[in-house]
């Protein structure tokens, strides 16, 4: 065998090796980001249940002071187990070094928008501050969205999987079609 044989072997080994290690740690990559995406979707279904819960009950007076205490509980609880998926914040300022761990710098604006719900419906007013409560809940769901990125999601599953879930259809696709022809879209 000539040395330009096994220069070419080696070169093919080589190449076959970097194609197959970009390949694994990609998928891995894409695995480990679903995972961490999938725990935050579940933990944000989980606080949103509650959020909405809170607000449709102090929209009809319809929750008890004892099922309110219990909706109140578990937003906190949320709010606790939120401080794992966004920490305080250290600005290298101090802020709270008094504090445990956990609690040690700022709040995480996301955490923010929970406590300052809970504040809200801890009040007997609470049902003057419905349309507060909403635009706190918009902002939430709106941190989450930027975190989870569900359009950069997507795209990756289609890249990864060649899955496709969007059609890029919305309702006005649906208000200028025949009726007959909106059959074929769905």
């Amino acid at each position: 065998m000539k040395s330009s044989d096994i220069i070419a072997l080696v070169s093919l080994i080589v190449s076959a090796a970097a194609l197959i290690y970009t390949y694994l740690t990609n998928t891995k990559k894409y695995e480990l980001t679903s995972q961490y995406r999938n725990e935050i979707i579940k933990w944000y279904n989980e606080t949103m249940l509650i959020l909405v819960s809170l607000r449709i009950n102090t929209a009809n007076n319809s929750c008890t002071t004892a099922e309110k205490c219990i909706l109140l509980s578990k937003l906190s609880t949320q709010i606790e187990v939120g401080r794992f998926y966004f920490p305080n914040i250290n600005k290298q300022d101090g802020f709270g070094e008094e504090k445990p761990s956990a609690y040690r710098g700022y709040r995480n604006l996301a955490l923010d928008f929970l406590v300052f719900s809970y504040r809200l419906f801890e009040e007997e007013n609470a049902k003057d501050y419905l349309d507060h409560a909403e635009v706190l809940q918009r902002h939430f769901t709106s941190i989450i969205f930027e975190i989870v990125e569900p359009t950069k999601f997507i795209n990756d599953t289609k890249k990864y999987t060649s899955r496709t879930f969007v059609k890029e259809l919305s309702y006005e696709n649906f208000i200028v079609q025949e009726p007959e022809l909106i059959e074929k879209y769905l």
